[in-house]
């Protein structure tokens, strides 16, 4: 290449880096989802980012070599083109030091179980047997939810869509009563019995929820017989 345009080489370079961050910027991400952000992060913003850096780089070591010669003809145009590629530079290093630091993060992070196992019971009715699993649930496992199910939770065959479940806060409490051929449950009226859609074998699971309001709760708190129990919490 001639000299007469070699000294350029730098600043061109540099000015290159510069409109690629530009472009990044005119086109960030319209749809944050899985699919497209990773399309998105691989095909476009990670080779832009990576020629920020090489280009960046290479306009940063031309223009320091031209600097430091004693006999160079250009040492302004060689300080001009330097400072245009320090901005791709600080650029490329800040967004791969982000990197690794969420990828380090990522990497060290355990995911927390959306549940802990707390107690379970179970009930004998004339025809089967019911199964009562508790758990704390919630960001802080705070809550509770109970499982009520033919199949004990921890059977390979237990599914989660097949059961009901009570659940309330961390003072929720469950009461219950067995009869011969169901399973009474006595629940907040603020909290129904809830099961999962298109559930297939509930029918299996002979259980009736009564719904109390709190002076009806209390007065079954307050209630001493043996045919009312308590879900006990550890």
């Amino acid at each position: 290449m001639s000299r007469r345009y070699s000294k350029y080489i730098g600043i061109t370079l540099g000015l290159l880096a510069l409109i690629l961050r530009l472009i990044i910027l005119l086109n960030p991400p319209t749809d944050f989802d899985g699919g497209p952000m990773l399309a998105y992060n691989f095909l476009f913003f990670f080779p832009m980012l990576l020629g920020i850096g090489i280009l960046s780089l290479i306009a940063a070591i031309i223009s320091v070599r031209g600097l430091i010669k004693k006999k160079s003809q250009n040492k302004s145009l060689h300080l001009l083109a330097l400072l245009v590629s320090i901005p791709g530079l600080l650029y490329f290093l800040y967004v791969l030091t982000i990197m690794i630091i969420f990828g380090f993060m990522t990497s060290e992070s355990v995911e927390k179980p959306d549940r802990i196992f707390n107690h379970s019971t179970s009930v004998v009715l004339d025809n089967t047997t019911l199964h009562l699993t508790g758990f704390n649930v919630g960001d802080e496992y705070e809550n509770r939810r109970i499982y009520i199910s033919s199949i004990p939770y921890f059977n390979d065959a237990f599914e989660k869509k097949d059961a009901y479940f009570c659940q309330g806060d961390s003072n929720f409490e469950l009461y219950y009563s067995i009869h011969s051929d169901s399973l009474f449950v006595y629940i907040p009226d603020s909290e129904p019995m809830y099961h999962y859609t298109f559930p297939e074998n509930l029918d299996k699971i002979p259980v009736k929820a009564i719904q109390l309001n709190p002076k009806q709760l209390d007065s079954i708190r307050g209630l001493k017989s043996d045919k009312v129990e308590r879900f006990i919490w550890q």
